[in-house]
């Protein structure tokens, strides 16, 4: 591999801020699952898809400080401590192996998986794990000098097997049936680790690397060729025969990462500022060509190693523009210009000095502002000026700033200078100089030497204003605006308005592009993307909405072969044949805001806020679709952990899930296997072929609520966002199980319950309906009883009689009025009878006449009053009829003497109770106490009454109370139901 320290790859650090237990990295590993562990001096962690998950003591490790790790050929892993021995995980549970059950040492530092044993490298001494057996081998002999003896690799040659240690020199390991031993070949110290790579050894020395051919190191009397610098602890293969050393110098700064080619020993300088110097392991993932180091105390960088895109950080400043035809000529950044042909660069400085000399001898009066020029301050210092963009035109570079416009030849030499401000410039199909005024016209510069030029006047409706960008083909330009949308310029006639024209009606834009093709492509202010072909009217070839690609904005737009190269403030879109691809930091471009971007030859520049990125477009744009698997990881019913049983490697295993009928709420987490950017995956799922798809999502999480019982395959589509791809897969096949009430013998028992419960019904229902039919029989037998009571032939009689008095005296009027009167009560006495409830203002009126007739009997000498209280209306309030009068009656029979004076009566009526209203007939007559031989009619009116209450809801004994004082008159308070309409 080639080092060229111009040409870097991006990196991206982890601590404990990211998930880490610890930021001293003691080993790295990728297993075959492409699992990244991570052991550290306080724990040890999982890396996958980005994410950590970290293990402890309590979780079964042997200690938390790991320093080894191994994959034995059952893919089972091992976990060395140093301090606590060592761990086996077999995908479900850890099973430590310590000095108690016959370990050498508890403190490990080599672990390698030889056949089917794991051997041990300890502080001092070798043990052999037997894995199948998963017993402990120990060899004594291997045991020497305490501190100095530590084992420091394993390595293989041929078919033997060979250890180091630190200061005792190297060993072969001998297996036999009679047990193990072990043989010393030379005494080469000091060992602090070692790299084996084809017939290579390398070994670390205090201060050098000492290397070996293969056959020399495992001779007695090695050789070896020193160099290097600093203390390498981990050499590791990287791509393309590549060998990096991670090293830290213990007590000097001369530590880092380098690689080693031959005797060649180079600092490994294709990183953004790699700074840490104390590299102590590391690990490479041939899958996604990524390095992994760690450090002592600053956690774990990962490299991509990926040469399709490399950073160039020759300047920490903004890239505002490229400029090039087949190779990059020119580099706009924001304090200044960078001439690659000349290897100069033109700084602020530069810029304003060469406006000064200028000013000094222009050939043209100054631009004035009343001539439609934008504003320019010849006072602006040079570190504020600003650059806006590079065009290469008529054989120069044209950069305009906030001093001016500037001609610069490829050698830096500035040409030309025009005291014109402006944010946009470009050129005409006759590779002429074009610059807009946001709001004073637009110039085309025939002879910008002196000053000569075509002007646009904003007045006319057709001159571009506030313009985001200008391209041309070889028959005409195309102006884009943020506010007025599309113009062009035609070699054979004038400027056109697409807006003003009523041809197209958008009309703000912020890109454009003229591809090679000939289509124009514009980037609209809110993010969408449109391919037009004006070449022989207007077409719109396609859009691309904004929905469709990554970021808020479109930057930049190029175009290469048939892709679309649409560069938004966070990472690069692809657009080719309806698909949308996507790039950023996680395969290998910036994590910075991207401010720029061209094709040049088959590199795509993408400028960003600090350098730019070099992208080999050829390599990139290669369809590669990666073959990847979904696996469960976690799933929690009702917010429970679910199976832990069946998960195996931290998936679950079970090919369907049964759950029970009240698991209804399942929150699956699961993970892409295989996929090397797990993060440029969207997903949206379905539970049924019948259902439609789920809104898109990002996060690997899907969580369903309040679902019913039946089967259900949880199908998972995804959009792969590096390849433009879709796929389709079943997640998860689970089946939650029906209720209870839809067994077939839950079922057989409700039916039966039903049966029983209806015939019961029955049953109850036709002994009501008989018992209702004995009450509605005594109901009219109690009224005809009640309505012979009313009808007293005493009172009839007496009627009868008072109508002839007056008739014999002569008294017609008397006589006809109270004819009229008994015929009113008389119709009211029939019309009630039938009614089992009438409003209480009919009631009161019916009480009313009758009171009315029988005071006229004895000449009106009772003193009659009716009382209601407001809040009572007697038109919405319905009570039983004919309950009162009865009482009234007896009030006029037996309540005075003949001599009684001021006889009164009062009925009134109270509601003190909900559904209840109270009547009270008070009379002042004699009292009951005195009345030794009442008539049969009035108890028996008394008791018809009672029967009637007690056939009504509500009925008490106290619901007719009876409170009467002798000479001193009687109250009768009588509780009756009421219900209002």
């Amino acid at each position: 591999m080639q080092i060229v320290c111009a040409q870097q790859y991006s990196f991206r650090q982890y601590t404990t801020a990211e998930g880490l237990p610890n930021n001293a990295i003691r080993v790295l590993f990728v297993d075959s699952r492409g699992l990244l562990w991570v052991g550290t001096e306080n724990g040890l962690s999982k890396m996958e898809n980005g994410s950590f998950r970290s293990f402890f003591e309590s979780d079964g490790l042997a200690f938390n400080s790991c320093w080894a790790i191994g994959e034995d050929y059952l893919n089972q892993m091992w976990f060395g401590s140093y301090g606590g021995g060592l761990t086996l995980f077999d995908g479900k549970s850890f099973q430590v192996f310590n000095s108690q059950n016959g370990l050498i040492d508890d403190r490990i530092r080599q672990l390698y998986a030889y056949q089917d044993k794991m051997l041990v490298g300890t502080e001092n001494g070798i043990s052999i794990i037997h894995i199948e057996e998963r017993r402990i081998e120990s060899v004594p002999e291997t045991q020497r000098d305490e501190g100095t003896n530590y084992t420091s690799g394993f390595f293989e040659a041929g078919e033997r097997l060979f250890y180091t240690t630190y200061r005792h020199g190297l060993y072969e390991i001998l297996f036999s049936e009679s047990g193990t031993e072990v043989k010393k070949i030379h005494d080469h110290k000091p060992i602090y680790a070692i790299g084996h790579f084809d017939q290579k050894v390398y070994t670390s020395n205090k201060g050098h690397v000492d290397l070996f051919d293969v056959e020399n190191f495992i001779s007695a009397q090695p050789e070896p060729i020193s160099f290097g610098q600093s203390v390498v602890w981990s050499y590791l293969k990287g791509p393309e025969e590549t060998v990096f050393a991670a090293s830290w110098g213990i007590y000097r700064q001369d530590g880092g990462l380098f690689v080693l080619s031959g005797s060649r020993f180079a600092p490994f300088e294709r990183h953004l500022g790699l700074k840490a110097k104390n590299f102590i392991s590391g690990t490479f993932d041939s899958l996604t060509k990524t390095l992994y180091l760690g450090s002592n105390d600053r956690g774990m960088y990962s490299i991509k190693l990926d040469e399709r895109i490399l950073f160039e950080g020759e300047r920490n400043s903004e890239v505002k523009g490229f400029s090039g035809k087949d190779e990059l000529g020119a580099i706009l950044y924001s304090d200044g210009i960078s001439l690659l042909e000349a290897s100069k660069f033109l700084s602020s400085s530069d810029f304003k000095q060469a406006q000064t000399r200028f000013l000094r001898n222009l050939p043209f009066p100054i631009p004035n502002h009343e001539d439609d020029f934008f504003e320019l301050d010849y006072d602006t210092h040079a570190e504020d000026v600003v650059f806006y963009q590079i065009h290469k035109i008529a054989g120069l570079y044209w950069v305009n700033t906030n001093i001016g416009i500037f001609g610069l030849a490829a050698s830096g030499e500035f040409k030309l200078y025009l005291p014109v401000h402006t944010y946009v410039i470009g050129s005409s199909p006759e590779d002429k100089l074009i610059s807009s005024n946001p709001y004073g016209g637009m110039r085309i510069y025939d002879d910008p030497g002196n000053f000569k030029f075509r002007y646009f006047s904003p007045k006319d409706p057709q001159t571009p204003t506030q313009l985001a960008g200008i391209v041309h083909s070889d028959s005409a330009s195309y102006f884009v605006s943020v506010f007025s949308g599309l113009y062009d310029l035609r070699v054979d006639s004038g400027l056109r308005s697409f807006l003003h024209e009523k041809i197209w009606t958008e009309n703000k834009f912020k890109s454009v592009h003229l591809g090679q093709d000939g289509l124009l492509y514009m980037g609209a202010e809110f993010g969408d993307l449109y391919i037009l072909d004006l070449n022989e009217g207007f077409e719109i070839v396609d859009k691309v909405p904004k929905s469709q690609l990554i970021g808020n904005g479109i930057v930049f737009i190029e175009t290469y072969g048939d892709a679309v190269l649409i560069g938004t403030e966070v990472g690069l879109n692809i657009y080719s044949k309806g698909t949308v691809r996507f790039f950023d930091k996680e395969q290998g471009l910036g994590a910075g805001l991207i401010t720029s971007g061209k094709v040049i030859g088959e590199v795509l520049y993408v400028g960003y806020d600090m350098g730019y990125y070099k992208i080999q477009l050829p390599e990139l744009l290669e369809e590669k679709e990666y073959e990847f698997t979904f696996d469960v990881n976690e799933l929690m019913v009702n917010n429970s952990l679910y199976g832990e049983e069946k998960i195996l490697w931290f998936s679950y295993e079970a090919e369907k899930i049964l759950l029970k009928n009240r698991e209804k709420t399942i929150s699956i987490d699961f993970k892409p296997v295989g996929h090397p950017y797990p993060q440029k995956l969207r997903y949206r799922y379905r539970l049924t072929p019948e259902d439609t798809w789920s809104a898109e999502f990002s996060e690997s999480k899907i969580t369903l609520a309040s679902l019913s019982y039946g089967e259900y395959q949880l199908e998972i589509e995804t959009l792969d966002l590096h390849s433009g791809k879709r796929s389709a897969t079943v997640l998860l096949d689970f089946s939650i199980a029906s209720p209870v009430y839809f067994r077939w013998w839950f079922l057989l028992g409700v039916f039966l319950l039903l049966a029983l419960v209806t015939y019961t019904a029955f049953r109850w229902r036709l002994q009501q309906v008989r018992r209702q039919a004995v009450i509605r029989e005594k109901i009219v037998q109690t009224k005809l009883e009640a309505l012979r009571s009313q009808m007293n032939p005493h009172f009839i009689f007496n009627a009868v009689n008072s109508i002839q008095y007056y008739i014999l005296g002569n008294q017609g009027d008397e006589a006809l009025d109270f004819l009229g009167k008994f015929s009113k009560l008389m119709r009211n006495t029939l019309e009630n009878s039938v009614r089992p409830q009438v409003r209480l203002s009919r009631e009161v009126d019916y009480l009313s006449n009758y009171v009315e007739l029988e005071n006229k009997r004895v000449n009106n000498k009772v003193n009659f009053k009716m009382e209601i209280p407001v809040e009572i209306d007697p038109d919405n309030l319905y009570i039983p009829s004919m309950l009162v009068q009865p009482f009234v009656e007896n009030v006029f029979v037996h309540a005075f003497e003949p001599g009684q004076t001021d006889p009164q009566l009062i009925i009134s009526f109270s509601v003190p109770d909900e559904g209840m209203i109270y009547c009270a007939v008070w009379d002042n007559g004699k009292g009951i106490q005195a009345k030794k031989k009442e008539s049969i009619y009035k108890s028996r009116g008394m008791d018809l009454v009672r029967e009637r209450l007690a056939l009504l809801p509500g009925y008490k004994e106290e619901s007719i109370r009876v409170i009467s004082v002798e000479n001193k008159g009687t109250e009768i308070i009588i509780r009756i139901p009421c219900f209002f309409k």
